[in-house]
């Protein structure tokens, strides 16, 4: 009954060759789910009582629960046992294993554990224009959805419990004092600080323990969507053609934007839609496959695009949204069908694949990065500086650890501020606080799912569907350094001095977005579970 064109692609080639050839094999059969359209006026010219149908409407609330699980690792230097590399031989996070890199590399560390719930209520209208022109509105409630993390505690051989001892988000206040007392010194000028922020390496991002804890619980309204679908080829009207669905959808970013000081679910996105679909029925098994791409347009409102409202500032690379495409594939098997009393069973197999492009968005760590609860936000440069006593031991390990937050430039507030040095020495009181969504390398994804449609009568339906979707693993923060502009006369991106304002990308922090500071998420899964009631008019 839905087109419903999961947003991943795959395919396997057994079933893509038989939903090929399926295609001009004839048939006569009403459209499959995947491809299936709400129509009106059918018979129009003749008005046969029979077969007249002015009028077709469908109410469909669906009920949608996902869980999703990874693993957030971060980028860390590798040297083999024993060796020697004089750039990182002080860092703290150095790995010295030869196990793990045979050569001076940089491997990736396990870090924490993440989870993730939401549940949703989807109220779907359709309605047939003429003939097989179907308009159609989705209006979904999130009841509840959420992002947890926790130390990364499930290695079985317990080689890498990860805890605060080891931790690079939330390390120990001793191990955080032990390195700043080798990076600082006791009345150091503003440039030397500026300088040890390069070469301090644990921060700590915000808190973590050994069980999951959540900063933010969301629901409300999600951003509805509309959207009109035509098939000019319906294999029932015309059996020597396969079902050919066209669509387009368009979902208006008329929810609240999901901040940090908000339980909102809206993304701020104007996305438009573009989709292909073509089935084709023989006996009991229909083949189908599908196309879509998603173009999503950031709203006035929303945490996309410029993070530096100074036209002059031309370093952020990057603006948008990550688009993507996908390919669907599939067979809906139909073992009982009575097109007199509109009964309808089937079992529905389908497998997708698809691909994100890189860009801005929101990750696994926003809501714990944002937070009003995590210590490091609302931070003056001043706050962050180190303090010792006489005999030169550090007082203040927790501010200190906190610094990573002043060398973000669009956290500054009310205007970015791009050089901790000079800042320092104008005195500049600035209120530093991550509130940003964050720049995440491309991936593909790959989906399977398994559906039950069954119709006991031509005005009811029931369908329950579930499945899992596979993330390739992919960078969650890979902001670019910046860009050359013409204010200067180098080939180089300026990160200090006059002209980071220009060239410095304001949404580039080197304490995760620097190559082997970088935090990635992998054995990323989420299960899908649907159950729709449709009543059919």
């Amino acid at each position: 009954m839905l087109v419903r064109v999961l947003n991943r692609l795959t395919a396997s080639p057994l079933i893509a060759t038989l939903a090929a050839a399926a295609l001009f094999m004839p048939a006569s059969a009403y459209a499959g789910e995947f491809t299936d359209l709400m129509d009106a006026a059918d018979n129009f010219d003749d008005r046969d009582p029979a077969t007249h149908d002015p009028f077709d409407f469908n109410l469909e609330p669906t009920f949608r629960f996902d869980y999703g699980t990874a693993r957030i690792s971060r980028e860390a230097a590798c040297v083999p046992t024993g060796g020697s590399s004089s750039t990182v031989d002080e860092n703290p996070r150095l790995v010295r294993d030869s196990g793990r890199c045979s050569e001076a590399t940089v491997v990736n560390n396990k870090e924490m554990l993440y989870r993730q719930t939401r549940s949703t209520l989807d109220i779907t209208l359709r309605a047939g224009l003429y003939k097989d022109l179907e308009f159609r509105a989705t209006l979904p409630y999130v009841f509840e959805s959420s992002r947890a993390l926790k130390y990364a505690d499930d290695d079985p051989s317990g080689r890498r419990i990860v805890d605060a001892a080891n931790s690079s988000v939330d390390p120990s206040d001793d191990r955080i004092r032990r390195h700043a007392e080798t990076v600082f010194q006791p009345g150091e000028s503003a440039s030397e600080f500026a300088a040890g922020l390069d070469d301090f390496q644990l921060y700590r991002f915000f808190d973590l323990s050994n069980q999951y804890s959540t900063a933010r619980s969301r629901s409300g309204l999600a951003d509805p969507t509309i959207g009109l679908h035509w098939a000019p080829w319906n294999d029932h009207r015309d059996p020597t053609k396969a079902t050919l669905a066209l669509g387009m959808d368009y979902t208006m970013p008329v929810a609240e934007v999901e901040r940090f000081d908000n339980s909102a679910v809206g993304r701020g996105l104007h996305v438009l839609s573009w989709s292909v679909n073509s089935s084709k029925k023989f006996d009991w098994i229909e083949p189908y496959f599908g196309l879509k791409y998603n173009l999503p347009l950031a709203s006035t409102n929303s945490l996309y695009g410029r993070t530096d409202p100074n036209a002059e500032s031309q370093g952020q690379v990057l603006l948008n949204p990550p688009m993507s495409g996908m390919f669907t594939v599939g067979t809906e098997f139909i073992p009982y069908e009575d097109a007199e009393t509109g009964a309808r069973y089937g079992i529905d197999l389908r497998f997708s694949f698809g691909y994100t492009s890189e860009g801005r968005d929101y990750t696994a760590l926003f809501d714990h990065m944002t937070s009003d609860g995590n210590e490091c936000n609302n931070r003056t440069i001043d706050s962050v500086r180190p303090e010792f006593d006489g005999d030169g031991n550090l007082l203040n390990p927790d501010d200190v650890a906190c610094a990573w937050v002043v060398r973000q430039p669009s956290n500054a507030r009310p205007l970015p501020v791009y050089d901790v040095r000079e800042a320092i020495e104008s005195g500049d009181s600035s209120e530093f606080a991550f509130r940003d969504i964050a720049t995440v390398g491309s991936y593909g994804t790959f989906a399977g799912q398994l559906g039950l449609n069954l119709q006991p009568s031509r005005y009811f339906q029931f369908k329950a569907v579930g499945g899992i979707t596979h993330h390739q693993s992919h960078l969650i923060t890979n902001a670019r350094t910046g860009r050359n502009s013409a204010q200067s006369g180098d080939n180089t991106v300026a990160l200090t001095g006059p002209d980071a304002r220009y060239e410095r990308n304001p949404a580039y922090n080197p304490s995760y977005d620097n190559s082997g500071a970088r935090f990635r998420i992998e054995n990323y899964n989420i299960w899908h579970f649907a159950v729709t009631a449709a009543l059919q008019f």
